[in-house]
């Protein structure tokens, strides 16, 4: 056997293994993503909400996103097909709500200044963006459960949003017009 043949052969075994884990880990820090908060009602009627990083859209036609969520997530048990839910994209000044709703407390609503939006819906005051979606599929993905939201409303502010990077939240930096 060739070297090049040998080469290629170790390199077939290492992706049976996959990655390692640290260096995806790291890979996965160096891609910004927008900083999220989704919140609904549970069965009980009681407000649910956690942080996501993993938020895209998905859909023009129609309008549509995904949020991929943890399978141990109590806002993913409230989010069944049809079920409404807000994404909020978190603005400057409101890391400290990414952080209290990245957590699995009982009472993460306690000190967020939340009104009632569409349907009842817990919503985050002084967001960037806000999404009103109804849930469209729950697909399995790993450790994760992608869900499709159909977009039914959208109201930006026009404040700068948070991005999370390599483990840290930063404000988008603004540009500026010449």
């Amino acid at each position: 056997m060739n070297v090049q043949a040998e080469t290629m052969e170790a390199g077939a075994a290492a992706d049976l293994c996959g990655p390692d884990m640290d260096v995806f880990k790291a890979a996965m820090s160096d891609m910004p993503a927008a900083v999220t908060v989704v919140t609904c009602r549970d069965w009980q009627g009681r407000p649910v909400g956690t942080t996501l990083s993993a938020v895209s859209s998905l859909s023009l036609a129609p309008p549509m996103m995904l949020a991929c969520f943890d399978v141990g997530s109590n806002t993913l048990k409230a989010l069944l097909p049809g079920v409404d839910f807000l994404i909020h994209v978190l603005a400057e000044g409101q890391e400290k709500i990414a952080y209290g709703m990245a957590g699995k407390g009982t009472d993460k609503f306690g000190d967020i200044e939340c009104s009632a939006g569409p349907g009842g819906l817990p919503q985050i005051a002084g967001c960037a963006a806000v999404m009103h979606c109804s849930v469209g599929q729950r697909v399995p993905g790993g450790d994760h459960v992608i869900v499709t939201g159909n977009v039914r409303r959208v109201t930006r502010a026009g404040a700068v949003p948070l991005v999370y990077h390599r483990r840290a939240l930063f404000p988008i930096p603004t540009q500026t017009q010449e």
